[in-house]
């Protein structure tokens, strides 16, 4: 009995709401925290789902008075309101429910929101949710936000055995004896087969829910780690699935467990998925990037050249890139657009095809920039330096990697691999350019710069950046052997006290070429027997 009590004491002189049903378990927890000398209020909501379900209340007044306890007592037709919603009974009644003690908490100035769930409710909630097939086995927690759950660990005996012996009478609801009723049949019918082949059935699942809460916290702790440039491919599934779930109740949507599973692999295998989620709701998954609603295409901000005209795309439409001309559609598909999106983006056409496209960053075709009178992106002629660079260590026999840092939109500092011709593993690229650039500006701090290179940073050079106080990081090929943005893992995920912005992409397929192309060289060269050329790998 002490025990039930003890466990209260952390609300001991606090004022709590508890939501009081007149049952076993809701009547042992308000007479338990008045013995630990809570200040108690009391709230009950009648559901309105039983004939008979106003004698509940009257009892819960009367119990109240006698103990001089305030009540608040509230009549709502939950079977109305879950068929105006469209939620089933369970679900309606809860949200009802705890909508109505939130509202008495906040009357009432309470710190915390009480309800007396014990061992045995919480078994049946890892039960049912073992059966419905759902994802994660974490049960009832035993707090989320102002609600409490004290007594998650407390028996149904335990219970008992408190009320007899304070002389307490309670209340039975009569929907507790139902097998219609999921919770009902599990405790009638099933729960006493198991328990008489695993008595410790209560215990063992019980047990389940507190390690799969843990489980779960820590997992979707490394999914909020997940940064916008971090490749979601590269995640593991279940710190994927805890990201989609995050992302979809931050977008307040509804999802079914098969939803969010479907959603997660399609991000992995960066293959495209649309769904419909409940209430009608479309979300998609494609080129590794989930979108939970259309997307909006900005129109341009810059002065249309004459003849040019601004709508949405056509069928016939072509743009010519540096590559060659090609379809808009291809275009667009490459881009990884949501096919309900493809008809809202905005494009800019000519006599001559499509001259401007508004993707994130935008596309333009070939000369186009100039006869509309914008400058190249500052990135993309940066990446161009840092591409030269990077040739140049390449004709040096070293790996082809170039980097240049920008200050003001100028290039303040410059470096490539120069680490087989100094025998120093440690003269990268990014390296020898921040040198350069502390060096050009006058100070170690690089707060207001951004370093352009055109291979992700290994985790040795991104640290330098974060040292020196980067103010940005563009990078063109991915690294999957040291990158440290989100090839082999992503270093900004933990907590750092200086976050640089990240780029990644920029010419990517040019900067992939290179290595490819030297790499293969350095292959041949090895199985030559006439030529002995050093190997940049």
């Amino acid at each position: 009995m002490l025990s039930l009590t003890s466990l209260l004491t952390p609300y001991a002189a606090q004022t709590v709401v508890v939501g009081v049903s007149g049952g076993a378990d809701s009547v042992a927890l308000l007479l338990a925290l008045r013995l630990a000398g809570a200040r108690v209020r009391v709230a009950h909501l009648d559901h309105a789902l039983r004939p008979d379900s106003a004698d509940d209340a009257r009892w819960v007044q009367r119990l109240c008075a006698e103990l001089g306890v305030p009540c608040e007592v509230a009549r709502v037709d939950v079977g109305a309101v879950a068929a105006r919603r469209g939620w089933n009974g369970e679900d309606a009644a809860r949200r009802v429910r705890y909508d109505f003690l939130s509202r008495v908490a906040k009357k009432a100035g309470a710190s915390a929101i009480l309800t007396a769930h014990t061992r045995r409710d919480q078994a049946e909630t890892v039960l049912m949710a073992l059966l419905r097939g759902e994802a994660v086995l974490h049960g009832i927690p035993a707090v989320r936000g102002r609600v409490h759950r004290p007594w998650l660990a407390v028996s149904r005996a335990d219970v008992e055995a408190f009320l007899v012996a304070q002389h307490q009478a309670w209340r039975e609801d009569p929907s507790n004896a139902d097998p219609a009723f999921t919770r009902a049949w599990l405790r009638l019918e099933v729960m006493p087969v198991l328990a008489a082949r695993f008595p410790g059935i209560e215990l063992a699942l019980a047990r389940l829910a507190r390690l799969g809460a843990e489980d779960d916290a820590a997992l979707s702790e490394l999914a909020a780690r997940i940064t916008t440039h971090a490749p979601l491919s590269a995640q593991p599934p279940a710190v994927l699935r805890r990201w989609v779930r995050q992302e979809l109740m931050r977008s307040g949507l509804d999802f079914h467990a098969d939803q969010l599973e479907a959603l997660a692999a399609a991000l992995q295998e960066s293959a495209t998925l649309h769904l419909t989620l409940p209430g009608a709701r479309q979300v998609t998954a494609t080129g590794g990037k989930l979108y939970t609603a259309p997307q909006a295409w900005p129109p341009p901000d810059l002065p249309f050249p004459e003849g040019w005209l601004l709508r949405t795309r056509q069928p016939a439409d072509r743009i010519r890139l540096s590559a060659g001309t090609r379809k808009l559609s291809d275009v667009l598909t490459d881009a990884k657009v949501p096919r309900e999106s493809r008809d809202a983006v905005p494009v800019l056409v000519s006599a001559a095809g499509v001259q401007w496209v508004g993707l994130r960053p935008p596309v333009w075709a070939e000369g186009a920039r100039a006869v509309a009178g914008v400058p190249e992106d500052f990135h993309h002629t940066a990446m161009g330096e840092a591409l030269a660079l990077a040739h140049a260590a390449a004709e040096s026999g070293e790996v082809p990697v170039g980097a240049v840092v920008l200050h003001g939109g100028k290039v303040v500092g410059r470096g490539r691999n120069t680490s087989r011709e100094a025998g120093d593993m440690t003269r990268h690229a990014e390296l020898a350019a921040l040198r350069e650039a502390a060096a050009t500006l006058g100070t170690p701090y690089l707060t207001e710069c951004t370093l352009v290179v055109t291979l992700e940073p290994c985790p040795m050079c991104l640290g330098a950046a974060l040292e020196a106080r980067i103010g940005g990081i563009v990078y063109g090929a991915a690294n999957p052997k040291a990158g440290a943005l989100g090839g082999v893992l992503d270093v900004l995920a933990a907590h750092w006290g200086h976050t640089p912005t990240v780029l990644g992409g920029v010419r990517a397929a040019e900067a992939a070429r290179l290595l490819k192309t030297t790499f293969r060289q350095v292959r041949q060269a090895k199985t030559s027997p006439q030529t002995h050329e050093r190997d940049p790998a």
